[in-house]
């Protein structure tokens, strides 16, 4: 079986951490008996034209076990959206044409994203008789289906593709609209984050929270969180792990907060780099006010750690009692509350029922969700 993958999103841009799931579903795909390519199509600031002019606009980049062909095109959208989807649609099926000149006819087109990828897929599809999935990782997708200017494109993926989320919260928004909707959830190589340490919670709580800093993940909260249990004289401190357009901003929140000796700021890091920081990490943070899915939630359970998280509705299909704690979104008072109870209940968080939940979202997993979804389109 052969799937090309049509990203809305791939980290070539500056937040190299937008759309990482999309290379890492790809890599899966093909390391679980699926051959797999990456279409994507880049779109370049308007603002900046000479930058687009002068460079290539055609790249192919070698991943571990497939190959991603980028093409480059303007982004249209400050112009008009409809404009900036019917120039994404043409540019699409120009690269696909151009693409089958080097290989095989997929079996299936796999979109990541509603719009514009799920709509120009769409397109693509029914022009060459290919079955279309297309999977939604935004939480706020019901505007694809009730907003304009995305509703007509919105209403033609439901109409054209096999529609699916990542998270059953998603799912049940989509079903507002659409008779039949899928969960492939993001996926994670659980295996390179296990491990047989036992932690004990000695004189200080270490917390880590892994995330991309910017807009809604409220690191804020989180130190805000942490003032008020270090003024109740719990010993606690925060690693964090992740850069973004809001590094600086969040630096500053917490010299503002007065708990910069408490936090640690480590910038990115790869896949393979953090393992070892979550064994020497007690719990793992989110503080969002939403996400979709949160995949360093299944890796931290994977490693055997509880996850604290606000309900920002992904993370909670995941995280029960046994295995962490929930609070209310946007609350320091009540995410204080939910760190003291996992520093309570430390010693009963079962190291082996974390990783069987990880497990249901491992690369295998998820590869046999997608592979069982790919088949009955074939059929």
């Amino acid at each position: 079986m052969k799937v090309l993958v049509v990203p809305t999103w791939y980290p070539c841009g500056e937040d190299k951490l937008m759309g990482i799931y999309h290379k890492e579903y790809t890599c899966a795909l093909n390391k679980y008996g699926i051959e797999a390519n990456m279409l994507f199509i880049e779109r370049s600031r308007l603002s900046k034209p000479l930058s687009y002019i002068l460079s290539k606009k055609k790249v192919v980049d070698k991943e571990e076990n497939y190959k991603v062909y980028r093409y480059k095109m303007l982004n249209l959208r400050p112009i008009s959206f409809d404009l900036q989807i019917k120039a994404y649609t043409k540019k699409l099926e120009s690269a696909f044409k151009d693409y089958l000149k080097n290989n095989p006819k997929p079996d299936i087109l796999h979109a990541q994203v509603t719009v514009p990828a799920g709509y120009a897929t769409c397109i693509l599809g029914k022009k060459y008789g290919i079955p279309v999935v297309v999977t939604e990782h935004g939480g706020k997708l019901e505007r694809f289906f009730k907003d304009e200017p995305y509703k007509k494109y919105g209403e033609f993926v439901l109409q054209n593709a096999h529609y699916s989320t990542v998270s059953n919260y998603m799912k049940k928004i989509a079903l507002k609209y659409t008779d039949e909707c899928s969960v492939i959830p993001n996926q994670v190589n659980t295996d390179i984050f296990k491990n047989h340490k036992t932690r004990k919670v000695d004189k200080v709580f270490e917390l880590m929270m892994v995330c991309a800093l910017r807009e809604g993940k409220r690191l804020d909260i989180a130190f805000q969180a942490i003032k008020i249990l270090i003024e109740d004289n719990l010993r606690i401190h925060l690693t964090i792990i992740g850069d973004g357009f809001l590094e600086e901003q969040y630096k500053n929140d917490a010299k503002k907060y007065g708990i910069e000796k408490n936090v640690t700021f480590l910038g990115r890091k790869n896949k393979e780099e953090i393992p070892p920081y979550l064994m020497d990490a007690h719990a793992l943070l989110i503080s969002s006010e939403i996400e979709s899915f949160a995949i360093p939630g299944i890796e931290a359970l994977a490693s055997g750690i509880p996850v604290i998280t606000t309900n920002c509705l992904g993370p909670t299909e995941f995280v029960d009692s046994k295995c962490g704690e929930v609070c209310r979104v946007n609350d320091p008072e009540d995410m204080a509350r939910a760190i003291r109870t996992v520093i309570s209940n430390y010693l009963f968080y079962d190291k082996k029922y974390m990783e069987t939940v990880a497990d249901r979202y491992s690369e295998e997993a998820v590869v046999r969700i997608a592979k069982k979804i790919y088949e009955k389109l074939l059929k």
